[in-house]
């Protein structure tokens, strides 16, 4: 379950890195290459959904 988030965390950094790339939003670019980084830091299952579920809303709570 633990490489499905990080799996899912990295395909949705990878979008929010896209879109921050073409939109210039600063705040997606960092959040996606946070996004794709994080599964290797933060270990266990319920820790690295709470950080991958904060990581991305991240952007539209600075907004």
């Amino acid at each position: 379950m633990e490489l499905f988030l990080s799996f899912f965390a990295g395909l949705v950094g990878s979008a929010y890195l896209l879109y921050g790339r073409r939109q210039s939003e600063p705040w997606f670019i960092v959040t996606g290459i946070a996004l794709i980084a994080y599964p290797y830091i933060v270990s266990g299952l319920v820790l690295t959904g709470l950080v991958g579920v904060a990581l991305a809303l991240l952007p539209f709570v600075l907004r």
